[in-house]
């Protein structure tokens, strides 16, 4: 029987591994040369080019990916549309998650969602839709003998979705009960009272899910209307890989997809203004032994051209898990905190930096006046070492292969820097950008992107941290969305 078996990054890395060290072992003088530790083993430079996939684009506007792999019968399909809740207005919040949601859950006017759902598990395969901030998604997964099918099914939810009515109130009631639990979860409360912080008025300040003042009054022309003005080709992206030929599903495309008309809206955001709660602070009381942090200021969008050196500083700030510096000194050497992370935020607008910390209540000041020194260290980046851009750039560079697992992770990424418009060399350019990164190009990324005089405080926490907490400055008090209703 012959095996057929396809190689990964993971598996090609673990065998160059132990056949370095075999080599090393078996030739004769080299013993006294071999290095201590494992990690101290040199190899040469691997040169690695990413595939690409075929970027097509339909007369309607569509515009489609595609990357062929003949290794299983599967093909796997990816889509975004610029309609998200970043098109909401203040009194549509929740309206494009629930639509967005409802194109699968509620079925097409062709194919019922009861139909839909027989006829996608008879096929084992899977189709599904969701909403986000900065766009309205779907994922398929079909067996190459069924792609007519799941081609089919795909542009029914597209173009004609049914949006029944017992289907919306079970998809909001969904959304209401999530809200009332996010009450119960500290990161999810100062997640989501952080980010009004950051953005005001502005549809990134607002949840995806909605809230309990919009969803209830929403109807089904809501939903259509919303899918009218929104959803179309030339509003989407769609990434299809897996075992296919490029004619058969072009024929496919072109057959169920060719006759969605395009809809010739522009793709037009509000514009992310300065934040009104830069250098402030705010406490949230609750009466818990714990308490979250979160410390921040507005950061950058996706595409910005100081991505890669962001990703490196912020790998050494606290994003690089055990060797960043937050992580060592306030979580390992002070043991302030249990849980501390910082992140540039991805999004197709300006985004946010924000350092996040769990702790105990006794530890919070302490933790939160350590985490700020932190930032503004690097702020400074005069003390960052060689050493430890070395070990930010070789992460970096290791973990990007990763993005290369399967074809469609291949694929669907192509289609995400589009939609987030990113330069297409990005990818091909990302290992040797990194490598040529130097301790100056750390230290202008950090005096440009980290602004220690701007970043907001926000602590959840217990009356003795609120109290220890406002004897160092002002502190705004803010009352959750729990708070409210008890108080009507």
């Amino acid at each position: 029987m012959k095996l057929n078996i396809r190689s990964t990054p993971c598996v090609l890395a673990c065998s160059c591994l132990l056949l370095g060290v075999f080599m090393v072992m078996a030739v004769p003088g080299l013993a006294a040369d071999r290095p201590d530790r494992p990690e101290k083993i040199q190899f040469p430079d691997q040169p690695f080019h990413p595939p690409k996939p075929e970027r097509i684009e339909m007369a309607n506007g569509l515009i489609v990916y595609l990357l062929p792999d003949r290794s299983i019968p599967l093909v796997r399909a990816m889509g975004l549309i610029h309609a998200g809740s970043l098109c909401e207005k203040p009194e549509e919040s929740g309206l494009a998650g629930l639509t967005a949601s409802l194109l699968r859950l509620g079925g097409s006017t062709v194919t019922s969602a009861t139909e839909m759902n027989r006829a996608l598990e008879f096929a084992g395969a899977s189709l599904e839709s969701a909403g986000s901030r900065d766009y309205a998604s779907l994922s398929m997964r079909v067996l190459s003998q069924d792609l007519d099918l799941g081609i089919r099914l795909l542009s029914e939810i597209l173009v004609s979705p049914a949006f029944p009515p017992d289907k919306i109130d079970q998809r909001r009631a969904e959304a209401l009960d999530t809200l009332r639990r996010q009450e119960d979860d500290p990161l999810e409360v100062t997640r989501r009272e952080f980010r009004k912080l950051m953005y005001g008025e502005h549809p990134y300040g607002r949840d995806p899910l909605g809230d309990e003042q919009t969803l209830p009054k929403f109807t089904r022309e809501d939903l259509l209307q919303w899918h009218k003005r929104f959803i179309h080709p030339d509003r989407m992206i769609l990434a299809l890989s897996g075992d296919f030929e490029r004619q058969q599903i072009l024929a496919l495309l072109e057959k169920y997809l060719g006759g969605w008309p395009k809809g010739n809206v522009p793709v037009e955001y509000p514009e992310v203004k300065p934040s009104p709660a830069a250098g402030k602070s705010y406490f949230i009381r609750k009466d818990l032994n714990q308490s979250t942090i979160r410390l921040g200021h507005l950061g950058i969008a996706r595409n910005n051209p100081d991505k890669v050196t962001i990703e490196v500083l912020n790998f050494i700030l606290g994003g690089g898990s055990f060797s960043s510096r937050l992580f060592n000194r306030v979580r390992s050497d002070s043991g302030y905190a249990y849980r501390v992370v910082s992140d540039f935020e991805e999004s197709l607008l300006t985004g946010q930096f924000v350092v996040v910390l769990q702790t105990q209540s006794a530890n919070a000041v302490k933790a939160e006046k350590l985490t700020r020194d932190i930032v503004k260290e690097i702020a400074r980046a005069d003390d960052i070492t060689q050493e430890e851009l070395d070990l930010a750039k070789q992460s970096r560079m290791n973990d990007f292969v990763f993005e290369f697992e399967t074809p469609s992770d291949t694929c669907n990424l192509s289609a995400q820097l589009e939609y987030f418009r990113v330069p297409q060399d990005y990818l091909e350019k990302y290992r040797e950008r990194v490598a040529a990164l130097t301790l100056e190009d750390l230290k202008k990324a950090a005096e440009k992107y980290l602004k220690p005089d701007q970043l907001t405080l926000l602590v959840l926490g217990n009356s003795d941290v609120e109290k220890e907490l406002s004897s160092s400055g002002p502190l705004e008090m803010i009352e959750t969305r729990e708070k409210k209703a008890e108080s009507k």
